[in-house]
Order: C-alpha cells, then sequence, then structure tokens
C-alpha cells in the first residue's frame, strides 16, 4: 500500500497565475500561425503565444520556417 500523501493526495489549491504572467505564458517558445487577410491578399500570420505579430508570410510551409528558424514550436490555429 502506498502511504506517500504527495503522490496520492489532491492539491490544496490550483497555482496562482497572474493575467500578465497567463498572457506572456510560452511567448519564448511557441508561434502561432494563422491565416490572415491583407489589403485584400490571403497571408499567413505568424503570432507568439501573446497575440504579438512576429511575421507575415505567403504560404504557412513559410511561416512554419521561420518559426523554426527563430527557434519557436509553430502551431496552427485554424
Amino acid at each position: 500500500m502506498n502511504k506517500d500523501s504527495l503522490k496520492t493526495g489532491k492539491p490544496d489549491a490550483a497555482p496562482v497565475m497572474s493575467a500578465h504572467d497567463f498572457a506572456h505564458w510560452g511567448a519564448e517558445h511557441v508561434a502561432y500561425i494563422k491565416p490572415v487577410e491583407v489589403n485584400g491578399v490571403m497571408a499567413f500570420g505568424v503570432f507568439a503565444a501573446n497575440g504579438q505579430q512576429l511575421g507575415l508570410m505567403e504560404t504557412p510551409d513559410l511561416a512554419r520556417a521561420a518559426a523554426i528558424q527563430n527557434d519557436l514550436n509553430p502551431l496552427s490555429v485554424h
């Protein structure tokens, strides 16, 4: 029988994260790629986790490559 309460017990409360911390969570590691329209032309925006636009590319493959070249993990947003 396991008597280790750290492994079997429930946490008392969820960790507290400020709105600022939540907004910047993953900003240095993740890039979101989503289609955007610019002057009537479809393109693909590269955005940080906090919503800041990092770049604009003609194709999703270029957007992914740009994210990877900048040490970001690209994720698609549909």
